[in-house]
C-alpha cells in the first residue's frame, strides 16, 4: 500500500514539475491580468435601446473609466426564464464590452458603477458580467 502510495506521488511530481518550471519562467514579454467581458442587453421594457444611445454610454462612461483601451463587439444572446420552455426564451441583440485591465479596486469598482449606470440609463435592461485571469503576451 505504501509503495502504491509512493509511486503515484513520484509520478505525479513527475508530471507536474515541467509544468511548475514552465509557470514559473516569466518574461518580459508577458503580464497578469483580468479580462471582464460585459454583456449588456439592448432591449428595456420601454423598448430597444438604439445605437446612438449605446455610443452615448460608451462615449460618457465606459472610456473615461478604461482609457487604454476596449473591446465591443456585436452580438445576439438568448437565456431562458427558468421555465424549460424553449418558447420563454429572451432573444435580444448584445453588445459585448471585453476590457483587459489590472487585478485592482479601481477597476473592480469601475466595472461596478458602468453596470449600475447602465441599469439606471436604461431600466429593465440585462447586464451579465464576467472575469477570466488572462496572460498578455507582446510578443
Amino acid at each position: 500500500m505504501i509503495r502504491a502510495i509512493l509511486c503515484a506521488v513520484t509520478a505525479a511530481l513527475l508530471i507536474l514539475s515541467p509544468m511548475r518550471a514552465a509557470m514559473a519562467q516569466a518574461t518580459p514579454d508577458t503580464a497578469k491580468a483580468v479580462q471582464s467581458t460585459l454583456y449588456f442587453g439592448m432591449r428595456s421594457p420601454a423598448g430597444g435601446i438604439s445605437e446612438q444611445e449605446w455610443v452615448a454610454f460608451l462615449t460618457d462612461e465606459v472610456t473615461p473609466r478604461f482609457p487604454d483601451g476596449l473591446t465591443v463587439l456585436n452580438a445576439y444572446g438568448q437565456t431562458g426564464t427558468g421555465t424549460g420552455d424553449s418558447g420563454s426564451m429572451l432573444r435580444e441583440q448584445t453588445k459585448v464590452l471585453i476590457v483587459v485591465h489590472a487585478d485592482t479596486a479601481d477597476a473592480r469598482e469601475s466595472l461596478a458603477s458602468l453596470k449600475e449606470m447602465y441599469k439606471e440609463r436604461f431600466p429593465g435592461a440585462a447586464v451579465f458580467h464576467t472575469r477570466t485571469m488572462v496572460e498578455i503576451v507582446t510578443n
